[in-house]
């Protein structure tokens, strides 16, 4: 498509990163309630990432290159984290494939030397909420992407359901932290 034929198109992102960052919301009220007075911390937007690939000139100025999950949750005692990334979507589009960004060696290599982790330890979780989540297509194709690491995953097909994503941080992702 043409540069002139994009910018007639309507624009979706802002709608679209609203609706996100519901999800993500909801998501950081559930697991701060959850891990309140626990020793464990999350952070939204995590800057631990930012600089991986080294740096980049933008205004003048040498600025952080690297990725920037939603949110990181680390375990105070040991110093281990797990970094979260949150998609978000109807039953249509390329989130699910966005994500798959974190499974690249180098970013892996990278996640895991932060986050405190061995070769063995996938250190990421990703949330897949909305039509994406709920749409058998969508779900078929994410689970056989992720084959091998399905606790590293989670389809949070009801965003009110906090259980769903209590349980699975408790039985899938805490033990990754200890």
């Amino acid at each position: 498509m043409a540069r002139n034929e994009l910018s007639q198109r309507p624009e979706w992102q802002g709608k679209s990163a609203a609706r996100g960052h519901g999800a993500e919301d909801v998501f950081s009220v559930i697991m701060e309630m959850h891990l309140s007075g626990a020793h464990y911390r999350t952070e939204y937007k995590p800057v631990s990432l930012r600089g991986i690939y080294g740096t980049r000139s933008a205004g003048g100025k040498q600025r952080p290159h690297g990725i920037r999950p939603e949110y990181a949750i680390t375990n105070e005692l040991n110093g281990k984290s797990i970094f979260v990334e949150i998609k978000r979507q109807r039953a249509a589009g390329n989130a699910h494939e966005r994500a798959c960004k974190y499974m690249m060696p180098g970013i892996l290599a990278s996640a895991r030397e932060i986050g405190r982790h061995s070769d063995e330890v996938i250190p990421f979780w990703w949330i897949f909420t909305n039509g994406i989540a709920s749409d058998q297509y969508y779900r078929q194709e994410i689970m056989h992407w992720f084959k091998g690491i399905e606790a590293n995953v989670l389809l949070w097909t009801n965003v009110r359901d906090k259980n769903a994503v209590i349980d699975h941080f408790d039985n899938r992702i805490r033990p990754l932290l200890e």
